[in-house]
């Protein structure tokens, strides 16, 4: 049989013909993504941690997930899944397990870094940020970290959104499989409180916790810090006026010395301001923010829950506020008291955008 021979100074042949379906083209770049990305390989390198772990850890450190039934949820695996990221990262001494009760469900865990995990997770983000600023100046001429930015935030919470109802893992109550600590070397677990109205300090606490949140995270600085300032001690200004009212969520920790007394801290805040002008009957929630220590002990369903109460007690006939789309448990939270989404958009007031939320409560007919 003949064999047919190409020429070397022929043209090479050509490639596959362009995919134009959208839903090909996305699922490609997504694959491409993974890839880049390291998650196929055993351990994302330079570090020895299973991409997963290394999730888990950036989860537990940047965002506080602390909780067991918070990481199943937020990172939506089973609780065997979680177990086993957990596993590794207490193990290599990253991670550390805090009890708060006596019994050995998953739901009374919490977790948090020690001080080896913090180093890590530090050098993770280097690490990220690196690759990011590098992907960043070999972007095509005329795309910015805008468009990107953009495109990944309006995919995530596509994604999300279309998550089947029912899909996400529900945490159980199978004991840990984490190595078991002596019940005498665990901490005393913290009591939380809400204390209503004005506090010494609250304001300038109210801006640290913000800023603390927002600044690695959006890039938020001065000008952010400065707003937020003069709007949230507006509303302390105006607490003479029954309309408005601001919470504390407040911790005490038995002290570890002998006679000592409870150490007390300011972990989260949440404001209302009834003072909408030219809307008579609004109320707006503002200042809503839970301290990373404070994450997965409930501080922020406490927090709504006494706002919510006050507007529904005090006759509002509306509430709005403004969120961010990649907040998602902030936004569970809002849609359970029945907050909707009425409108998504850019905003980049305070420097880097971000994609913004806009949530509206109406009261029901029967309240």
């Amino acid at each position: 049989m003949a064999t047919s021979v190409t020429p070397l100074s022929a043209d090479p042949p050509a490639g596959p013909a362009p995919v134009r379906d959208p839903i090909l083209q996305l699922r490609e770049a997504s694959r491409k993504l993974v890839r880049e990305w390291g998650f196929l390989r055993p351990t994302p390198v330079p570090f020895p941690l299973s991409p997963a772990a290394v999730h888990c850890l950036i989860e537990i450190g940047d965002y506080g997930w602390r909780a067991f039934p918070d990481l199943c949820t937020e990172l939506n695996v089973s609780p065997a899944q979680a177990s086993r990221m957990l596993v590794e990262l207490v193990s290599a001494g990253l991670v550390r397990r805090e009890r708060q009760g006596s019994s050995a469900a998953r739901n009374d865990e919490t977790y948090v870094l020690t001080a080896s995990g913090e180093k890590t997770l530090a050098e993770i983000n280097t690490y990220a940020r690196d690759q990011v600023a590098k992907a960043l100046a070999a972007a095509p001429p005329g795309v910015s970290a805008v468009d990107f930015t953009k495109a990944f935030q309006a995919y995530g919470a596509a994604l999300e959104r279309s998550r089947p109802v029912g899909d996400t893992p529900t945490p159980d109550l199978t004991p840990s499989a984490t190595p078991e600590v002596p019940s005498s070397l665990l901490p005393a677990p913290p009591t939380v409180s809400l204390v209503t109205g004005y506090r010494p300090g609250l304001l300038a606490r109210s801006l640290e916790m913000n800023v603390e949140y927002y600044y690695p995270r959006n890039g938020w600085g001065r000008k952010f810090e400065v707003v937020l300032s003069a709007s949230l001690g507006d509303v302390l200004d105006r607490l003479g006026n029954p309309v408005n009212q601001v919470w504390s969520a407040v911790t005490t920790t038995p002290s570890s010395e002998p006679g000592a007394p409870p150490q007390e801290r300011t972990v989260g805040t949440i404001y209302v301001d009834g003072e909408c002008p030219g809307r008579p009957n609004v109320a707006r929630l503002r200042g809503f923010i839970v301290d990373g220590s404070a994450r997965g002990l409930g501080v922020g369903k406490k927090l709504l829950d006494a706002a919510m109460k006050f507007i529904k007690d005090g006759g509002f006939t509306e509430c709005f506020l403004t969120t961010q789309a990649s907040l998602t448990v902030a936004r569970k939270l809002y849609e359970r008291e029945g907050f909707v989404n009425v409108k998504e958009d850019w905003y980049e007031g305070f420097g880097p955008g971000t994609q913004q939320v806009t949530y509206v409560w109406h009261r029901p007919r029967d309240l």
